[in-house]
C-alpha cells in the first residue's frame, strides 16, 4: 500500500477542512477517491489509535494514503529553523511522531512548509536543518518534502534551485500551482528546473477568476503540465487541493478527480 508506481491523481482532506479529518476521509472514500492526502489538523491526530483507524478505513475502500501534510506549518520556522538550539531537536521528536503515523497508514512523503520569508535568509543553514528532518525520517522509511509556498522561503526559484544544488538526492520538492502562481513563478520553468527532484504535486485551476479553481475553471494546461512532469520522470501523486470556497460539495471534488484521472490517463504510455 506505501507509495505508488505510476502517475495518479489523488485528493487531499484539507479539501473539507474544518470537517474533521476522519470525516473528510470517509467523504473521499465514499466517492470512490483511490488515492489521498491526509491532512493533520491537530497533535493527536497523529496518535497511534488514531493511524490504526485511519488504516482501516483505507483497507475498507482500497484507497491509498501517500502523503501526510501536517499541522505545523505556524510552527516550522519559529522551532525547526530557530537560532535557539533546544527548538530543532524538540520539533524533530514530534515530527518522528507524525512519521510513525505515515508508516502505520503506508504514506511515504510529508510535506513542510518551512520558514517564513526573510527570517532564515542562509540557504546554508536552511539545508542543514532541512537535513537534520530528512536523516531523522529516513528509518521510518519516510521522504520529507519541501513545499514551494507564497511568502516563505521556498517561494522563488533563486531559493528552490540552492536548495537542490546544497542538498542533492535528500532535496524532494512538493510542487504546488496555486501557491507558483501567487508567487509569479513559472509552473513550466519550475517543471524544467527542478525537475526530478519534484516527488508529490498539489494541483488546482488558475485564471481570471483565481489562483485556486476547480479542474478545468480556469486557463491552466493541465495536460501539458502532465506531461512535462512525466518527461522528468515523475510518476507519482498529482493531489488536488481546493480551498473550500473554491467548490460546493464533495461530489464536485470526485468530479475534479475523475476528470485529473482522465487526464493522466490520456497522457500515459498506454494510451499512445
Amino acid at each position: 500500500m506505501k507509495g505508488c508506481v505510476t502517475m495518479q491523481a489523488a485528493v487531499s482532506t484539507a479539501c473539507l477542512f474544518p470537517l474533521p479529518t476522519e470525516e473528510a476521509l470517509y467523504e473521499l472514500c465514499l466517492q470512490g477517491v483511490q488515492a489521498v492526502e491526509i491532512f493533520l489538523n491537530a497533535p493527536s491526530e497523529s496518535r497511534s489509535v488514531y493511524a490504526n483507524d485511519i488504516r482501516l478505513l483505507c483497507d475498507r475502500f482500497g484507497t491509498v494514503c501517500t502523503t501526510v501534510h501536517p499541522w505545523t506549518a505556524p510552527q516550522e520556522g519559529f522551532m525547526l529553523f530557530s537560532r535557539y538550539h533546544r527548538r530543532c531537536p524538540d520539533f524533530i521528536e514530534e515530527a518522528k511522531q507524525i512519521f510513525a503515523f505515515m508508516n502505520a497508514i503506508g504514506a511515504t512523503y510529508y510535506v513542510l512548509h518551512g520558514a517564513p520569508v526573510n527570517t532564515c535568509k542562509q540557504v546554508e543553514f536552511y539545508c542543514e536543518r532541512f537535513r537534520l528532518l530528512v536523516e531523522a525520517a529516513k528509518p521510518f522509511g519516510i521522504t520529507v518534502t519541501q513545499e514551494n509556498v507564497y511568502r516563505y522561503e521556498s517561494q522563488n526559484l533563486k531559493f528552490l534551485r540552492a536548495f537542490c544544488r546544497l542538498l542533492g538526492e535528500d532535496a524532494k520538492l512538493t510542487l504546488d500551482t496555486k501557491q507558483a502562481v501567487r508567487s509569479g513563478m513559472s509552473i513550466s520553468e519550475a517543471v524544467r528546473v527542478l525537475g526530478n527532484h519534484i516527488v508529490h504535486v498539489h494541483i488546482s485551476d488558475h485564471g481570471p477568476l483565481g489562483d485556486c479553481l476547480r479542474i478545468g475553471k480556469g486557463k491552466f494546461a493541465i495536460p501539458d503540465f502532465l506531461r512535462d512532469l512525466a518527461s522528468h520522470g515523475f510518476d507519482q501523486t498529482v493531489t488536488l487541493e481546493l480551498y473550500r470556497e473554491a467548490f460546493t460539495d464533495v461530489q464536485e471534488l470526485a468530479e475534479d478527480y475523475a476528470r485529473l484521472q482522465r487526464m493522466i490517463q490520456a497522457i500515459s504510455p498506454k494510451a499512445t
